[in-house]
């Protein structure tokens, strides 16, 4: 008893001197003189027009802030330009403008066209935590050019997908360039009785890279999570309206086999300002982007993510078990599911329904789409998932998902998991996640060795200088959810990764370098009996980041594989079952892309099994100017064996043209010789208004497997399409 008295006195003395000596830390911290207390947001009488140009008289009521500081690369450093933000909402909208100072030569505004990337270039934006939980929120950022960007923080991950209707606009000025922008709270979802809401404002310079923010809690985390905002209060008596939006179609279809002309209809209401019902009919998803097909040097499937936007609407909600679109063997939902057959191809939705948001500390998802079987176009089949998380305290999640239904119907297979997730800061500012799950699956003609059950742990530390994180995962050999993604199963795998990262501030380095790194890691793969499948250990003992954001690194693969049946890599090259040690050699150089022609390339050295390769990749952009953006990209893989060879290449070029901020061309073409495809893609675009929309797209496909002069046609569909957006 006196040995438990005296352990307990020790643990006792020692946490309370380790508290002390935290607070005393944190207590000197110089980075938290710029983390922001309360701030009240002022209500304004008369709403500011939209125009760019900042007047005065308009936002003489809002919020001024200029408390900005350097983020990057100097933490805590006086931002290179002045900046005026003005804060301010009303009863229908956030509004939020800025005022950036700096010689009109300075500015990198090289991206015209709306839904390009814009993170390299200049832009002033803000990022808005509605339940203020430092774990979700919206983003919303503006070029000076004002092309939008908008997209969904969920914990760690950022899904750019995720658009929504708010309006921008900028002017610039011989001194700088100006911004307005006003969101529609029908825009977002939240609870009207909140106290807080949460909110960060951002500017970024392309040249030299400067990221300013006006709040900063850790210096560790990055600037576009949600856990950097400050408290903001006073919003009050916020109106929706009645919550309705309406958004319909109209697409005329012209494919190898018909012509038709399609009305669609997408429908919103909102129950509540926290809680969004959705309906749609007829779906259409022509003009969607196409998928950039990559080559696929493994015996698995490959994974692409959802790009249609009735998925997308509050898809953060149905992320399970720490799994996103780095990480998905074993993911349970995976909605590009939907829509698709391995028999069919894609499958016409007949309609579909949703409910997102939050009941109290609840997030709650409910989705459930009618669509053509697969195999059997005259028939219909049902697809439903249910989600839901509840929030205990500040750092808690607890979750359950339910899936129901396949593509082609022959079995209504039904998934079920629950999953459990805990978020903190550890010694004050090191963010600290971890992710725990188990789903199951009903397996058809089930018997006592059937294996229809996945769970793992997850434990990260996603912080810029030191970056930790660890996965475990089980999935059983009959682990295959009908509306999930699981390329491999009879797997127990193994993960860890770290880098350690230092943003030099003084000296020869910190006057030549952003960053310089280290990187590591290591996985491991398992039968669910423990026998190896295979290991991989990964070094980079070098990554560099220049002033002028050039990027450089060399890494080292070193591979460990198990066949337990021969793989047919290609038709002449077949590697037998065995164990296969082998190595690569990675350099890969980019250079920035503030310059008219930047460029990348990878050179890839070793063995693949028991083959010698060498790969070369090179992709050469060019834009010249605000108008006009190219880019060739071409892969080449060579491999031999014994004398034998064999060679695969994948070509792509992307022509994107601005005509000017409304309307564009954008065109993809890739030729890809492991498929022997080629695919083209074209899209006339036309947005008066981020509330209208036309489109004129053509996607054709082709089979090159008896040559170019006797191609055969697999897909091929022309489509006229006419959205508009009501709201009330």
């Amino acid at each position: 008893m006196n040995k438990l008295n005296a352990l307990s006195l020790t643990l006792c003395t020692l946490y309370t001197t380790c508290g002390a000596a935290q607070q005393s830390s944190e207590h000197i911290r110089p980075w938290q003189q710029f983390t922001q207390s309360e701030t009240a947001i002022p209500r304004l009488n008369n709403a500011p027009l939209i125009d760019g140009e900042l007047s005065t008289a308009e936002w003489q009521n809002a919020r001024v802030i200029t408390e900005f500081v350097e983020f990057r690369p100097t933490v805590g450093g006086t931002p290179r330009y002045p900046i005026t933000a003005y804060v301010a909402y009303d009863e229908q909208y956030f509004y939020v403008a800025a005022k950036i100072t700096q010689p009109a030569n300075t500015i990198m505004d090289r991206v015209l066209t709306q839904g390009e990337r814009i993170w390299n270039e200049d832009y002033f934006g803000l990022i808005i935590d509605t339940n203020h939980d430092k774990s979700d929120g919206y983003l919303f950022h503006v070029t000076p050019s004002g092309v939008r960007e908008d997209g969904l923080v969920n914990g760690t991950e950022y899904i750019a997908e995720w658009k929504t209707l708010w309006y921008a606009k900028t002017q610039q000025q011989d001194d700088g360039w100006t911004v307005e922008i006003a969101i529609p709270m029908q825009s977002m979802s939240f609870d009207p009785d909140a106290k807080n809401w949460g909110l960060q404002l951002r500017h970024k310079l392309s040249s030299p890279y400067v990221q300013s923010f006006w709040n900063l809690n850790n210096p560790n985390s990055y600037g576009w999570h949600a856990s950097q905002t400050a408290p903001i209060s006073g919003l009050n008596n916020l109106d929706q309206g009645l919550g309705i939006e309406v958004k319909p179609g109209f697409a005329y279809k012209e494919t190898q086999t018909e012509s038709r002309f399609e009305p669609s209809l997408d429908a919103t209401y909102r129950f509540t300002p926290s809680l969004t019902g959705q309906l749609t009919l007829n779906t259409d998803f022509s003009g969607t982007d196409v998928d950039e097909i990559e080559m696929n040097m493994t015996r698995f499937g490959q994974y692409y993510s959802e790009k249609r936007d009735f998925f997308l609407q509050d898809s953060q909600i149905f992320r399970f078990g720490g799994m996103d679109d780095d990480d998905y063997n074993g993911m349970p939902f995976y909605s590009r599911r939907i829509g698709q057959g391995p028999q069919s191809g894609v499958l016409d939705v007949n309609w579909g329904t949703k409910l997102t948001g939050r009941i109290g500390n609840t997030d709650l998802g409910l989705l459930s789409v009618n669509q053509e079987r697969d195999g059997h176009l005259e028939e219909t089949t049902q697809l439903s998932v249910a989600r839901a998380k509840q929030h205990i305290g500040e750092r808690h999640q607890l979750g359950a998902i339910f899936t129901h239904g396949s593509a082609d119907d022959n079995h209504s297979q039904a998934l079920t998991g629950i999953d459990y997730r805990f978020d903190d800061l550890l010694f004050g500012e090191e963010q600290f996640i971890a992710n725990a799950f188990y789903q199951s699956v009903d397996v058809p003609n089930e018997t006592a060795d059937s294996d229809g059950k996945s769970y793992g742990l997850a434990l990260k530390l996603p912080n810029d200088k030191f970056y930790l994180d660890t996965k475990y995962r089980y999935i059983g050999k009959d682990f295959n959810p009908a509306m999930g993604f699981v390329n491999r199963t009879d797997l127990k795998y193994y993960h860890l990764t770290s880098h350690y990262r230092v943003r030099p501030q003084s000296g020869w380095l910190g006057d030549n370098l952003n960053l310089y790194q280290v990187r590591t890691y290591y996985k491991r793969w398992e039968n669910t009996e423990g026998e190896k499948k295979g290991q991989q250990l990964f070094v980079q003992p070098l990554v560099i980041q220049t002033k002028s954001h050039d990027y450089f690194s060399i890494s080292y693969d070193m591979y460990n594989k198990v066949l337990r049946n021969p793989f047919e890599f290609r038709d002449n090259i077949q590697f037998a079952e065995g164990e296969y040690d082998y190595n690569q050699w990675n350099i890969y150089y980019e250079t920035a892309s503030d310059r008219p022609v930047f460029v990348s390339g990878r050179l890839v050295k070793g063995e693949f099994f028991d083959a010698d390769l060498e790969r070369f990749s090179l992709t050469i952009n060019t834009r010249p100017n605000k108008h006009l953006y190219v880019q060739l990209g071409r892969h080449m893989y060579y491999y031999e064996r014994a004398g034998e060879k064999s060679n695969m290449y994948n070509t792509r070029l992307k022509v994107n043209i601005a005509f000017n901020s409304e309307w564009s061309w954008n065109s993809l073409l890739q030729h890809n010789t492991q498929s022997d495809s080629f695919s083209l893609f074209s899209r006339l675009r036309y947005e008066p208004a981020p509330d209208e929309l036309y489109q004129l797209s053509i996607n054709k496909g082709y089979d090159l497997e008896d040559g170019w002069h006797d191609k055969k046609s697999v897909f091929s569909e022309t489509a006229i399409k006419l959205n508009y957006t009501y709201r009330w």
